[in-house]
């Protein structure tokens, strides 16, 4: 790397730390996590994720917050599978990332997700950034269910994990809102988290982290 590379690099990470400090982290539009408690989604197997999770958990997201307080950390690494069984995964694999977090009952996320995949139809994401998603806070008892068919009828472009019961990749990455974005660098480490529809400006984010 030259040393213009180097600074410009350089440059890159600092502009990141600082956005990932001053950004405001919680939307107006964000729909805030209702304890979703002991699920019984025993009547569909195919909605009963198993991810194992690497790492120390994000501090939640706290309501109504100006600075991310994980801003910096690692984040967890991932290994699951999509509703199919297909193994996808959220690991250090030297590329950028931007995770967003998917309730089906959520009308913020229905409204997001025709919304970014109309963009990801018309746009090319650089090839050191990768844009995942994850389906949590599954309930039967909710609006929207299965969020299989939800998102196979939108057409969802983008690889999907599929959360445990429990949700426990939400838990680990502070989901505290729906839709929530993390925001990852090639470091494998936390610029922000964004919450809420139509609150995330793609052409920026993958610009900027492929920059870094």
């Amino acid at each position: 790397m030259t040393s213009r590379s180097k600074t410009q690099s350089t440059n890159a990470k600092t502009l990141l730390i600082w956005l990932g400090g001053a950004v405001a982290v919680i939307g107006l539009v964000a729909i805030v996590v209702a304890g979703a408690g002991s699920v019984d989604n025993s009547g569909h197997p195919d909605l009963q994720g198993d991810p194992q999770i690497v790492g120390d958990s994000l501090a939640a997201l706290p309501s109504g917050a100006q600075v991310d307080p994980a801003a910096g950390e690692p984040v967890p690494e991932v290994n699951g599978a999509d509703f199919d069984g297909t193994p996808v995964s959220i690991t250090d694999n030297g590329k950028a990332k931007i995770i967003v977090f998917l309730a089906h009952w959520c009308p913020n996320c229905q409204q997001e997700v025709p919304e970014v995949t109309e963009w990801l139809e018309q746009n090319t994401v650089p090839d050191n950034v990768e844009i995942l998603s994850v389906a949590t806070s599954i309930s039967s008892a909710r609006d929207n269910f299965p969020p299989s068919d939800w998102l196979e009828d939108e057409n969802w472009p983008v690889p999907v994990v599929l959360d445990s019961v429990a949700s426990d990749i939400g838990v680990a990455y502070g989901v505290s809102a729906f839709p929530l974005w993390a925001m990852v660098d090639v470091d494998g480490n936390l610029v922000t988290r964004i919450t809420g529809a139509g609150q995330v400006d793609l052409n920026f984010w993958t610009n900027a982290l492929a920059a870094a």
